[in-house]
């Protein structure tokens, strides 16, 4: 699922969480079904996201709300499904002591920021605003008056990113191409 460009510059509202959440956590396999993407399965997996941690927690999410979490966020399957139910809720980021790597590179793909932030739990509390400029590679805390530094991404996740995810920043680059847009368009259909 690619869901558009995320913004470089954003407010939120914190939601925080502990270590090691996994992706059994973030969307029950009993509710992934690997599907089509449609309506109907991000309905689907928003509403049953963190089901076994906070129950109806898609009732109080808004859009532009941040995720905050501990050590080793992501864990597990490492199925997209995982990411897609954050974006689905509205979450614009995660920021996390730590990313587990799937995870990291699932939230690429889809165009999802995914910060490892080393104390932002220390730095934050549920409820607080942030302030995230990715032109500047910082987070305040606009609750507290705090303000940290973020480790840039690589200049090719960050283009990734900054174009809504592969599929995207791929499809872009077809269409910028006439070689490779003729190719494409001359290709069997499967």
């Amino acid at each position: 699922m690619s869901h558009g460009t995320p913004p470089a510059v954003f407010t939120g509202r914190v939601w925080k969480f502990g270590d090691n959440i996994d992706t059994d956590q973030i969307t029950p396999a009993d509710t992934t079904s690997f599907g089509l993407g449609d309506a109907e399965e991000r309905r689907i997996l928003r509403e049953n996201a963190f089901r076994s941690l906070r129950p109806a927690f898609h009732t109080q999410v808004r859009p532009g709300d941040i995720l905050v979490a501990g050590q080793n966020f992501g864990l597990g399957s490492h199925r997209e499904p995982a990411n897609t139910a954050l974006v689905s809720l509205g979450f614009v980021a995660v920021i996390a002591e730590s990313v587990a790597r799937l995870f990291f590179r699932n939230s690429v793909a889809i165009g999802f920021h995914a910060l490892e932030v080393p104390g932002i739990t220390r730095m934050v509390e549920e409820g607080d605003e942030l302030r995230v400029d990715m032109t500047a590679w910082t987070i305040r805390n606009l609750t507290r008056g705090t303000t940290v530094q973020v480790e840039p991404y690589s200049d090719l996740v960050r283009r990734i990113v900054e174009s809504g995810g592969i599929l995207r920043m791929l499809k872009a680059r077809v269409e910028a191409d006439p070689r490779l847009r003729d190719r494409v368009r001359g290709a069997p259909s499967a």
